[in-house]
């Protein structure tokens, strides 16, 4: 039998929630594709279950009081570990070293390698970033750290030229801010590229952040847009997914579905699984259950 393949779309600051006027998922015209695939807007009562499409509310809060935040909330994602009840508290933005230390010990690229398989990280990563930390003007990301932790190679600007790479903000018209001039791709074309890199690894991860920045400025206008080029994305992502391989998508605190406030929410996050995985992924009901669900049907095949 084939080794499972999986792509996991990380979705910075995405919830569930309610009906209401701040929501801008429960706008049909923002959102096409999933709405047509899952029957109705993302809101907090939402619950898809067939054989090849899963889609649940999870929780991201964890047991730990206080807003869900981006630090321990991406470190409970990528690892599998209680990353808010290890430290005692939601961290924000970027890992502290006792996360840091669960990374390392714990991170899903690391979980897959040690069991042969091949991962990816398919986020480019221009020359300046890199400067940027050199020169402590930025922190590594916990997606970063995952990479780095596993030694897996990070994603540069020859790959992006050749279509092997997303920015993460889909097309990357924001490069130019990095100090980056290329032509912006569109979402169906990073789809494209996401679907391809899936085929070639048994794990690929892309990280947007958009939904998180559209969440803080509290802006409707910008969230529609930002959740339309995602609909966009995912739904060229599915229409090229190979057979072999499954689509995760999921989050790592709410933001963006409630816009009556800029800061994060209590609310569950989605969890969207769309391939021949999916069933496999009913039992998962924390963010903390995903990257062990991914070594488990990895490590059941052989990557012979």
């Amino acid at each position: 039998m084939a080794s499972p393949q999986f792509i996991f779309l990380f979705l910075d600051g995405v919830g569930l929630a309610e009906d209401c006027s701040s929501n801008p998922f429960i706008s049909a015209d923002a959102t096409p594709f999933l709405n047509q695939v899952l029957g109705g807007p993302l809101l907090s009562g939402l619950w898809v279950d067939t054989p090849k499409i899963l889609f649940q509310p999870i929780d991201a809060r964890l047991g730990v009081p206080g807003l869900p935040q981006s630090a321990t909330g991406q470190t409970a994602l990528y690892t599998g570990c209680n990353a808010p009840a290890f430290l005692g508290r939601h961290l924000t933005a970027f890992a502290n070293g006792s996360l840091r230390s669960l990374i390392n010990a714990s991170g899903m690229f690391k979980q897959a390698l040690a069991l042969g398989g091949s991962v990816t990280h398919t986020n480019f990563y221009p020359p300046a970033y890199f400067e940027a930390i050199a020169q402590r003007r930025a922190r590594y990301s916990v997606g970063t750290l995952l990479a780095l932790t596993a030694g897996v190679p990070f994603r540069m600007s020859k790959n992006y030229a050749q279509g092997e790479a997303i920015y993460w903000d889909i097309t990357g018209e924001r490069l130019k801010d990095r100090g980056v001039e290329v032509p912006a791709v569109t979402p169906q074309e990073a789809g494209q590229r996401l679907a391809s890199l899936g085929t070639q690894h048994h794990l690929a991860l892309f990280e947007c952040y958009l939904p998180d920045y559209a969440g803080h400025h509290q802006d409707m206008a910008q969230a529609l847009q930002v959740i339309a080029l995602v609909d966009a994305l995912i739904e060229s992502v599915v229409a090229h997914l190979s057979s072999q391989v499954t689509l995760i998508v999921s989050s790592d605190h709410g933001n963006i579905e409630d816009l009556s406030s800029k800061s994060h929410t209590l609310n569950p996050v989605p969890l969207l699984v769309i391939g021949p995985e999916a069933t496999a992924f009913k039992n998962v009901h924390a963010i903390t259950d995903i990257t062990p669900k991914i070594v488990e049907l990895l490590s059941v095949e052989s990557f012979a």
